[in-house]
């Protein structure tokens, strides 16, 4: 469904012309598009429960304020304990609709990108949705291409969609950006997403559950090398 089921009042031409754009994209997807990004963007380790999807204006991403010595350090030392960088643009849409549904960032615009104009957080929705159920359907993924006729329609500089990426996947996420890279050359957005079936059977799937947690409390577990009660106590800790 497209944005149009938030029941959004608008008002001129403007978003007459936004509207009906929505309403040739989500009939140019396919229908099941929704669970398509939800697989997208889970490959990524996103949690629809607990994921914070940043929106930044296209152009202006990660153009902060120069960091303090103290920040400078900080993100240093975050990328050599993770192994890498754990923030990643997933995507990004032309429809403005999008402005209309971020929570606004609380720090003060010098502290952040002159471009950040909020993020997605099912505790912050309304009507307590998660980010996949409320992006816009014109989400693409950032190694295909954009349709120019989408961009034309909704005739936006766009905006970029990014997420932090569970450390533990921090090492491997160049890895899944190159797999997938591969797999969209020749892609196209409005068709279904089997790109994804490509990316799977080069064996990132099986990084991800080698690295995961809660997978490796399974293993532990499986081995002896914990109890059954240990098991269910660590479980709940790392799935809270």
């Amino acid at each position: 469904m497209s944005l149009t089921d938030d029941k959004r009042k608008r008002k001129g031409p403007a978003t007459s012309a936004v509207t009906e754009a929505e309403r040739i994209v989500s009939e140019q997807v396919p229908q099941d598009r929704r669970q398509e990004m939800l697989g997208y963007l889970k490959m990524f380790g996103y949690k629809p429960d607990r994921t914070i999807i940043q929106v930044h204006i296209a152009g202006f991403f990660n153009k902060k304020r120069t960091a303090t010595g103290r920040e400078s350090e900080k993100r240093q030392a975050t990328a050599r304990r993770y192994g890498g960088t754990t923030f990643v643009i997933v995507g990004r849409t032309h429809d403005p609709a999008i402005m209309d549904l971020v929570t606004k960032p609380k720090k003060k615009p010098e502290q952040t990108s002159p471009g950040y104009i909020g993020y997605l957080w099912k505790n912050k929705d309304l009507q307590n949705r998660a980010p996949h159920e409320i992006i816009p359907l014109d989400f693409t993924p950032t190694h295909i291409p954009y349709p120019e006729d989408w961009k034309r329609m909704f005739a936006t500089k766009g905006f970029m969609l990014a997420m932090h990426v569970p450390a533990s996947f921090a090492k491997h996420k160049n890895r899944l950006t190159r797999a997938l890279y591969r797999a969209g050359k020749t892609a196209d957005v409005k068709q279904p997403w089997s790109f994804m079936d490509e990316v799977r059977s080069s064996g990132y799937d099986q990084i991800q559950q080698t690295e995961d947690p809660l997978n490796i409390l399974k293993i532990r577990l499986a081995k002896g090398e914990i109890s059954k009660e240990e098991y269910e106590k660590l479980h709940q800790t790392l799935a809270a």
